[in-house]
């Protein structure tokens, strides 16, 4: 049985870490090492808890900011473990997870990710409308959330997660790097990942700001050029779909909404989706 390191960097959730922490003493694989990085939290709350754990399976490293990509890495690079699982400190997974990912990925030298279906806590609840695994949704865009069990051997290959991301999607850079050495990614189809949506998180702010989006993409392209160009013929035709698909869903809306225009003559109706469309 190989041992799984389990990452959770922290920054001031000490209202949730406790809860993340419970999801990986309660995992049916026995096997692991819970590494702990508090990243400079000031939160009294926070530093209390960190502080009195006491359980030989969980480190508690400290580090400055150094953002999440960064105490991952440094997490990382102290873990003892053959597999890696970074899980936030404030998101959960299920009981089995490690364990029927571990399953999963022994079972096919190929695979070098393996990750599952997710749902959403805290401000919104319900499933995690991810698409379906595919190589090819992977060349535009990440499906592929950070939770996902990896080789301790492949993030060393790629050099880490990639700590100039500082919008974020340090992830999808990471997993891109990981494709390019020809790694399978394995998708479980069951919910065994719970996310936390907060009121304010980096993600909000990040998905915001398009230019933003625009310039991580470009910056994500350019760090994984080689990649790209070996795969360039596939790329565009992915690309041309997905313009295709934008222009058809935006003709749609925009016949939605010459019919509401017509509607706004009638007074009262006007009123009520006025109410709807601009609340």
């Amino acid at each position: 049985m190989e041992l799984v390191s389990v990452i959770m960097p922290c920054y001031n959730d000490g209202q949730y870490i406790e809860e993340a922490i419970g999801s990986i003493k309660n995992q049916t694989y026995s096997n692991w090492e819970l590494i702990i990085i508090d990243d400079g939290s000031d939160d009294e709350k926070t530093i209390n808890i960190i502080d009195n754990i006491n359980d030989e399976r969980i480190t508690i490293l400290n580090t400055n900011h150094l953002r999440p990509a960064g105490a991952r890495n440094y997490g990382i690079s102290q873990a003892k473990g053959k597999f890696i699982l970074p899980v936030d400190s404030d998101d959960k997974i299920e009981p089995v997870y490690i364990e029927k990912a571990i399953k999963i990925i022994e079972s096919d030298s190929k695979i070098g990710v393996v990750y599952c279906e997710a749902d959403l806590f805290g401000e919104k609840s319900g499933k995690w409308d991810l698409p379906k695994y595919s190589f090819e949704k992977m060349l535009l865009d990440n499906i592929v959330f950070v939770t996902a069990l990896f080789y301790r051997e492949d993030w060393e290959k790629v050099g880490g997660f990639n700590t100039q991301m500082l919008a974020g999607m340090e992830d999808y850079d990471f997993w891109l790097a990981i494709l390019a050495l020809d790694r399978e990614i394995y998708q479980i189809p069951e919910i065994l990942f719970h996310y936390r949506i907060k009121p304010v998180s980096r993600t909000t702010g990040f998905q915001s700001d398009y230019k933003q989006v625009q310039a991580t993409y470009r910056k994500i392209y350019d760090n994984h050029k080689e990649f790209y160009q070996n795969y360039s013929e596939l790329y565009a035709k992915v690309l041309r779909d997905a313009l295709i698909e934008q222009i058809a869903i935006r003709t749609k809306y925009e016949k939605v909404f010459e019919k509401v225009q017509k509607l706004y003559r009638f007074p009262i109706i006007g009123r009520v989706l006025r109410k709807i469309f601009l609340s």
